[in-house]
């Protein structure tokens, strides 16, 4: 392949994108809409990070001002964590609008996310929300259909494909430079906006600069590797077809198929294939099983009788209250204990049944590669399951820390003794509140998002590889007339 000669086609498929005017109108107004939707994500979510700052001060404050109290009491009074989504969000929002920000935390029992977007905002985002990051995956490619799907057949009907092949072009060159024409034109739409991404995530001040750089670093290769293969399939469809509206309704019914038919398709399938059971079904199955290991409330419960029994005789005394630490908060101990890890097998039941349909989304993007960058995109920005099962794991951990720390203080500080029996108050100073610290919720780095869910980057590089040989294929197999 004579590289003057691609050189040329490439130059001159660029020219002719540009030649028109209508072309260089619809770059501007697609960036213009990319760019008011990074507003939009920065101001929604600089409003979100104020408000949540601002109910973490005020739950911190109420936790810290609470009266001298039971130990006990103040572990059923409970803690709200709130998650603050990755600043990359303002680009793609990904599963955060789905999924909750909100966890009440409280003595033996786990309670599950609430207050997500799509919970209060009825069902309209449900329909997909509006993004830079939408504007690029979906509309972007149809624009690029539209702009190139007459790139070879076009020439054909004019008989101008022959005369550029009579000046030494051969099928190789004008595949490849129309490929990479209409690709650097489709890179117009994508360059502008990663600068401005990177600028309104910094001011977000909510994650450093260098993790930003890092997960952009993915983010734009994805990106031009996906516009690679939507110009490779244009230029490959304009080369086959007969007619320039034949190059057309094929390649809506492509854009129909990938963007629209397929990921539903799949998410069907996904949700029948691996069903979830229902939030009720989940909590009532999990609260059956702690009932079944005991109940550390229950003096006659079997189970908590038998740790009493053992106590008694190890030290060698008749009844708890006898005992050199409060019996209560050892049997409380131990009943957060087995709950906990009742709720962590139950968990990881469901999320094995997540994790599977996730699977096979992320397996559909070998057949859909809208689906492999979509999928990749929101492991990049943070915005993807995996890491927000993460907040779930960090706020169950900081609850069971919470709940043992409540209940050491009153092995430690709590008499045996009832007052309404001659003991001391059964309370302990209020500055054992301020002692416990605050959750702080630590943003998963993107390296282990990408060791758990590589798939989707397999297959980004796959559908490169596909795309390289298409062209070959196509470019020696090019018909002139």
């Amino acid at each position: 392949m004579a590289i003057s000669n691609l050189q040329l086609m490439v130059r001159k498929t660029w020219q002719d994108l540009f030649k028109g005017k209508q072309n260089l109108l619809i770059t501007i107004t697609v960036l213009l809409f990319c760019m008011l939707s990074i507003g939009i994500g920065f101001t929604k979510y600089t409003d979100s990070f104020s408000k949540i700052k601002e109910y973490r001060e005020e739950v911190r404050e109420h936790w810290e001002h609470r009266p001298d109290k039971h130990p006990h009491r103040m572990a059923h009074y409970g803690y709200l964590v709130f998650r603050i989504g990755h600043p990359l969000n303002i680009f793609d929002n990904g599963l955060d609008d789905y999924l909750g920000n909100v966890i009440f935390l409280e003595a033996h029992k786990q309670n599950t996310a609430n207050l997500s977007e799509a919970g209060s905002s009825g069902a309209l985002v449900r329909f997909g929300a509006f993004s830079s990051a939408f504007i690029l995956q979906s509309i972007v490619p149809l624009i690029i259909l539209f702009l190139g799907f007459g790139l070879i057949v076009q020439e054909r009907e004019n008989a101008t494909l022959k005369i550029i092949s009579v000046q030494g072009a051969s099928g190789r060159d004008i595949v490849w430079g129309k490929v990479l024409g209409l690709w650097l034109f489709s890179l117009c739409f994508l360059i502008p906006v990663i600068p401005v991404i990177f600028v309104a995530a910094l001011l977000s001040q909510t994650t450093d600069s260098a993790d930003i750089l890092i997960r952009l670093s993915f983010l734009l290769p994805a990106y031009m590797m996906y516009y690679f293969f939507i110009s490779t399939l244009t230029v490959i469809v304009s080369a086959i077809s007969k007619s320039t509206s034949s190059a057309l309704i094929t390649l809506i019914g492509f854009w129909l198929l990938f963007i629209i038919v397929l990921p539903k398709g799949i998410q069907f399938a996904a949700q029948n294939l691996y069903p979830a059971p229902s939030r009720i079904a989940f909590e009532t199955n999990l609260e059956k099983d702690i009932l079944k290991s005991g109940d550390s409330h229950n003096p006659d419960d079997p189970h908590f009788k038998k740790i009493k029994d053992s106590l008694l005789a190890h030290y060698k005394v008749n009844t708890t209250n006898e005992l050199p630490f409060n019996y209560g908060g050892f049997v409380m101990k131990e009943g957060e204990k087995i709950s906990s890890q009742i709720y962590i097998r139950h968990q990881k039941e469901l999320q094995t049944i997540y994790h599977r349909q996730q699977n096979l989304t992320d397996i559909s993007g070998l057949i859909n590669p809208a689906i492999a960058l979509k999928n990749f995109s929101m492991i990049a920005t943070g915005t993807d399951f995996f890491s927000y099962t993460q907040f779930q794991k960090q706020a169950e951990e900081y609850r069971y820390q919470m709940a043992q720390h409540l209940n050491d203080l009153q092995i430690e500080h709590i008499s045996n003794i009832k007052p309404e029996k001659g003991g001391p108050p059964a309370v302990i100073d209020k500055d054992n509140w301020k002692k416990f610290p605050d959750f702080n919720y630590q943003y998963t780095a993107v390296s282990d998002s990408l060791k758990e869910q590589f798939i989707p980057a397999v297959a980004l590089v796959l559908w490169l590889a596909i795309c390289i040989a298409s062209i070959e294929i196509s470019g020696r197999k090019l018909k002139l007339i």
